[in-house]
């Protein structure tokens, strides 16, 4: 399957090609390799992010480290939909490579300030699965969610927040 076709086809909704690239992906037919090159516009990162999402959502397993890397570089990005698919990605391998996520946390907690909801929603999404692996849950993370949620009005927002802090409260010595 040519990739660039398939992202330049005008013939297919996006779904159709978030659902053809996730297969390619699972298929081995995209490498992590291929990511950077292939997202060069906001709107194909989306579409992408948004593969890996489903993918490292239903299968785990199936990811490397280089998603994981391909999300924490995405959560810069200028797009609000981008952040927070790149945010769900990291949310969703959070217990597969706990060791992987210090260089997620400031650009996360940074986003958890954002006006825009979708950005704070993805940001506690991502926290409140961080949070729930043991390295975290016994940090000062926990205490930085805590407050995070204390401090959310959006209640979608916060429920992220409080659902994680839950399940790391049970963690917590």
């Amino acid at each position: 399957m040519n990739i660039q076709a398939l992202l330049t086809d005008k013939s297919l909704k996006a779904a159709e090609k978030r659902g053809l690239l996730a297969e390619a992906i699972r298929a081995g037919s995209v490498f992590a390799a291929d990511f950077s090159a292939l997202s060069a516009d906001d709107k194909t990162a989306c579409l992408l992010l948004e593969a890996l999402e489903a993918l490292s959502r239903t299968n785990p397993e199936c990811a490397d480290l280089q998603w994981l890397r391909f999300a924490q570089e995405k959560l810069s990005a200028a797009n609000n939909s981008v952040k927070r698919e790149a945010s769900r990605v990291i949310g969703n391998l959070a217990a597969r490579f706990p060791e992987a996520l210090a260089g997620t946390l400031a650009p996360l907690l940074a986003n958890a300030e954002s006006d825009g909801t979708v950005v704070r929603w993805g940001s506690a999404y991502a926290l409140g699965r961080i949070v729930q692996t043991a390295q975290y849950a016994n940090s000062a993370l926990y205490d930085t969610v805590t407050r995070l949620a204390e401090g959310e009005t959006e209640n979608g927002v916060k429920n992220q927040y409080l659902a994680g802090l839950k399940k790391a409260g049970k963690l917590r010595k």
